[in-house]
């Protein structure tokens, strides 16, 4: 889509902490959109890692289903 920002797959937002929903700030209009991005994630081996950006604490998540998301990040992007 010409003019369209993807961005870096590492950017997230975490929506949940302990079985909590977080606020999270998404703002929209016909034609943009904008998210405020709380961290960066990435994957190594079966783990998935999140890193804060305001507290800079990392969580670690075993048995997330890494393999799944990397392949449909794949069929997304390429």
């Amino acid at each position: 889509m010409p003019g369209c920002w993807i961005p870096p797959i590492s950017l997230t937002a975490r929506l949940a902490r302990d079985g909590d929903s977080e606020p999270t700030y998404i703002e929209e209009s016909d034609t943009h959109f904008a998210i405020a991005w709380k961290g960066h994630c990435r994957f190594e081996g079966q783990a998935f890692i999140y890193t804060d950006n305001e507290s800079g604490r990392v969580s670690t998540v075993l048995g997330y289903p890494v393999e799944r998301i990397d392949r449909q990040i794949s069929n997304m992007f390429g």
